[in-house]
């Protein structure tokens, strides 16, 4: 998701704030709400299903507002990032969040700009810094820590590995898609959504899951909420964040959106959050931080403008 940040200031507006907050809070329940749909519907129909419903909501827009559909490399970045971010990212993130605690998974999923920075520099992009790798060294260790913080679940190497794995797609995704002509954002996204449904309805399909509506009132209000809040206005709330303040301050909700996951899981699912758990937790967001999120001296520039002399949409400010 790509944006021009035409203002630059410290501190936004208090209505873009607020919509920022309120992104933050959103985002935060995304995973709880997950796991709760789990008890009583299949996990790759639920992310088909509520993927599809967010594309038919996109392309909905697109039709009230006439928009052009893309072509040729246009259309096949924009199929790319939805295989990636989409389709391959929440066949993992299914798969495992059946086994893992939705806190875990958030931290986890929080690595993303640090990967970010990393792939950015395998495609010749950016370059690996001695800040970058200092982030990794402490989110690695924060990983490892973040083990023991966690009781009363059965999760495993594997289903650590498929997050890690997920989290790598969606980061992937956000880089390869500036080697493609842009769409105006909309457009990427009901056309990803379009292709993360078919690849997960595939897969749905293929394991024989069975295709059903939620009836336990718990389960529809998790399910109306995914796709609703999470899927449709949490983005348009990033959007316009995004368009009125700083990437770089709008990119610091990755490091936010864990710590309101942690709570709502305590509450809502009774995950129990220890000491271990919350010491790793820190050292993993504080590496995303220090590693990808803090301003740099050097290159502020770079961090506060989206987009280059060429024109082209700068990696960081996806």
């Amino acid at each position: 998701m790509t944006a021009q940040n035409p203002t630059i200031q410290t501190l936004p507006e208090k209505n873009v704030l607020v919509a920022f907050l309120f992104f933050i809070l959103v985002v935060g329940g995304a995973s709880v709400a997950i796991k709760i749909t789990y008890t009583e519907l299949a996990p790759y129909w639920v992310a088909a299903f509520r993927f599809a419903l967010g594309a038919l909501a996109f392309w909905t827009i697109i039709a009230i507002q006439k928009t052009p559909l893309p072509k040729g490399k246009a259309l096949v970045g924009a199929i790319t990032f939805g295989a990636l971010t989409v389709g391959f990212a929440f066949l993992l993130v299914a798969w495992a969040l059946v086994e893992t605690p939705a806190s875990l998974y958030q931290i986890l999923m929080a690595l993303v700009p640090l990967l970010t920075l990393f792939l950015s520099a395998l495609h010749g992009v950016e370059s690996i810094t001695k800040r970058g790798v200092f982030g990794a060294l402490l989110a690695v260790v924060g990983i490892a820590v973040t083990f023991g913080g966690t009781t009363g679940t059965t999760f495993s190497l594997l289903h650590i590995g498929a997050i890690i794995l997920a989290a790598v797609c969606m980061a992937e995704g956000g880089v390869l898609i500036k080697k493609f002509p842009p769409n105006p954002p909309v457009i990427t996204n009901a056309i990803a959504m379009t292709t993360g449904a078919i690849i997960l309805g595939l897969a749905s399909l293929i394991t024989g899951e069975k295709w059903s509506l939620p009836t336990q009132a718990n389960t529809i209000a998790a399910f109306i909420y995914l796709v609703v809040f999470v899927t449709i206005i949490a983005f348009l709330l990033y959007m316009f964040v995004l368009t009125k303040w700083s990437a770089s301050g709008t990119s610091y909700g990755f490091v936010v959106i864990p710590l309101v996951t942690m709570g709502v899981a305590a509450t809502l699912t009774g995950e129990e959050i220890t000491i271990n758990f919350i010491i790793g937790a820190a050292f993993v967001l504080s590496g995303v931080f220090v590693g990808a999120l803090l301003p740099s001296k050097n290159k502020s520039s770079e961090i506060e403008e989206c987009k280059d002399r060429a024109g082209q949409v700068l990696p960081r400010c996806t």
